[in-house]
């Protein structure tokens, strides 16, 4: 099913649309924006971590057309409300996530020879391109630009070496997997998990096998130079599609993507791309910090996974670690000494990046797959020591320069309209993406509204009359809302209807929630943010029509009806 941000419509347009559907989907599927937006009076952060404070910023047509203090607001720009806002260039993650799904692979074991299996049985297919199975769609990555994040690279899950990763951007409009695509094939994924229940199983059997694949297209590469030359007397070389993506990376045309996280792997890697003149770039490195001099010396850069082991004996939330009783009569140790094992452990793949970035080593920070939050993983590696200039890179321009895609992080004139714009600064615990535009095209983001965890001050369970007021007229409707804690949800009545009320959040007075319903096989949501005064509410939305001014009077609650 398809998801995009909830248009708004009129009376009159509404009964239409209920009346001819294909009306509806011929004409609001995808809502004119305006001819520009504005941002009044911002903060513009760079990748380089410079600054400038109260400039204004026009988007039109997908581009920059202007930022500085003296541009002046256009008379037919939307101007993007928000106190104290930021941009920042987009989040690219190295690591990231789009559906795809490869064929399903099938394979008798039993009439397999386990020492000498096929390829598709051991997961050695370099050949094979996520970009040929992608599914993903712009509108099904509206949560990810919710977050901030604007490109990534899709690298494909397997053991030994399974494909090829792609690189996308996160167009809002597209309607097709090819219109994200900007980078089609990545050098081949590889790794040192071996093939399971045949040939090569273990670690050393791994390394075996890539140095005689290397060594077979080393001599491949030897037949077709020589065929090429002069085929006289030679049999023309077969085509061997895996073997032309390994020349490639001998060559040093494409970089390997190597998954390894020990420090003795990494090491291992480096001797390999040392003898068979493959470039690395190491992905997830939980232990590159240990080997990081040899790695700043092969200029041989890191994809930081922040996808963190979770705590389980360690409490990191606590001051000091309860001591456990001593062990029992069959030698079982102390759940302190355990504990403190696991907090070094920790403490050491936290602050990985941070000694990376202090060693001279080039890194990336990753969600590992989609597994993270990049935001909340890189707060977490700033607490062990990463700059937040460092880490800002480490999200935005370096990513985005591994990826070759290095215009997508310039916040400059001229350039593709691809940033967020924050309510606060970046790496601030409290801060949340407000917009997010890719190539000029607008996501609202998770509004900070009623997330900023005030304790409640106000219940909103009860029956409210709405009225809402946009360019496209007004409209009145019913909610009927219930809360618990700090959380409420419900539904919305009106003339068309009945629509889902969802993540509602209170604090203090503010409230925040999102309005879904369904329409012409499409299901579609907006935000509403807002306070509450006793029995009376109010506040605003933006949808791609406009800005959605509403008010609202409770006339039951929980006490029973209320006086009119």
């Amino acid at each position: 099913m398809t998801r995009s941000r909830l248009s708004w419509w009129s009376r009159a347009t509404l009964a239409a649309a209920l009346a001819w559907p294909g009306a509806l989907a011929a004409q609001y599927n995808d809502p004119p924006a305006p001819a520009a937006y504005a941002l009044r009076g911002v903060t513009v952060v760079r990748a380089d971590g410079s600054r400038v404070t109260g400039v204004n910023v026009v988007i039109r047509g997908g581009m920059i057309e202007a930022i500085g203090s003296d541009v002046a607001i256009p008379v037919d720009a939307r101007v993007l409300e928000g106190d104290s806002l930021y941009v920042y260039p987009g989040i690219v993650d190295a690591q990231g996530e789009a559906e795809y799904q490869f064929p399903e692979i099938e394979v008798d074991r039993s009439e397999i020879a386990s020492w000498d299996p096929p390829r598709d049985a051991q997961s050695f297919m370099p050949h094979r391109r996520v970009v040929d199975y992608l599914t993903e769609t712009g509108p099904g990555l509206a949560e990810m630009r919710k977050k901030g994040l604007v490109a990534a690279a899709v690298h494909p899950e397997g053991r030994l070496m399974p494909g090829r990763g792609t690189v996308l951007v996160f167009r809002k409009g597209a309607k097709t997997s090819d219109e994200l695509v900007a980078v089609p094939a990545l050098g081949p994924q590889m790794s040192f998990r071996g093939a399971q229940g045949v040939y090569p199983s273990t670690l050393f059997a791994v390394i075996a096998f890539y140095r005689q694949m290397f060594e077979d297209a080393g001599h491949q590469a030897a037949q077709i130079e020589a065929y090429d030359r002069n085929p006289e007397g030679l049999t023309a070389p077969a085509w061997d599609p895996d073997m032309d993506v390994v020349r490639e990376a001998m060559g040093g045309r494409v970089p390997v993507f190597f998954e390894v996280d020990y420090g003795r792997d990494i090491q291992r890697v480096l001797k390999l791309a040392e003898e068979y003149g493959f470039t690395p770039i190491i992905v997830g490195g939980d232990e590159a910090w240990k080997v990081a001099d040899e790695l700043k010396a092969r200029r041989v850069p890191v994809l930081v996974s922040l996808d963190f082991p979770k705590p389980e004996r360690w409490k990191p939330d606590e001051k000091e670690q309860e001591e456990a009783e001593p062990g029992n009569d069959n030698g079982e140790e102390e759940l302190g000494a355990a504990a403190q094992r696991e907090k070094q452990r920790l403490e050491d793949i936290y602050s990985n990046a941070g000694r990376l970035s202090a060693a001279g080593v080039q890194f990336a920070l990753t969600s590992g797959g989609g597994e993270a939050d990049i935001l909340e993983g890189a707060r977490k590696a700033i607490e062990y020591g990463l700059s937040e200039e460092a880490a800002l890179r480490a999200i935005t321009v370096t990513p985005a320069s591994l990826l070759g895609i290095d215009a997508v992080a310039q916040v400059e004139a001229g350039m593709a309209a691809t940033l967020i714009v924050t309510d606060g600064p970046l790496f601030d615990e409290e801060t949340k993406v407000s917009y997010t535009f890719v190539d000029g095209a607008l996501e609202l983001g998770k509004k900070a509204g009623a997330a900023a965890g005030e304790a409640p001050t106000v219940d909103v369970t009860g029956t409210w009359d709405v009225t809402s007021e946009s360019e496209m007229g007004s409209m009145s409707s019913k909610m009927i809302l219930k809360q618990v804690g700090a959380s409420f949800d419900g539904t919305t009545q009106s003339d068309f209807g009945q629509s889902k009320i969802k993540d509602g959040t209170v604090s203090g007075n503010s409230i925040s929630f999102v309005v879904v319903f369904s329409m012409g096989g499409e299901t579609m949501e907006i935000q509403y943010t807002g306070t509450v005064e006793g029995d009376r509410a109010s506040g605003s939305a933006e949808s791609p029509f406009g800005s959605i001014e509403w008010t609202a009077k409770r006339i039951s609650g929980p006490g029973g009806e209320i006086d009119q």
